[in-house]
């Protein structure tokens, strides 16, 4: 992989982290159950996709 490309993963993965703390965040604050589980499964959902590209990056 080019230096543009790994730090473009670099980026995804910092944001996807972002996005994933945040969510665990806003999850801790709100009161209404739906919305709890809500930003739980969205936590999650971008967990998942943060696990992806680093177990991709790591198998190669």
């Amino acid at each position: 992989m080019t230096t543009k490309e790994l730090s473009y993963i670099n980026d995804t993965l910092t944001q996807t982290k972002v996005l994933i703390d945040k969510y665990r965040d806003y999850s801790s604050q709100v009161q209404d159950q739906t919305l709890k589980n809500l930003c739980t499964q969205m936590a999650d959902k971008h967990m998942q996709c943060y696990n992806g590209i680093f177990n991709q990056l790591n198998s190669n």
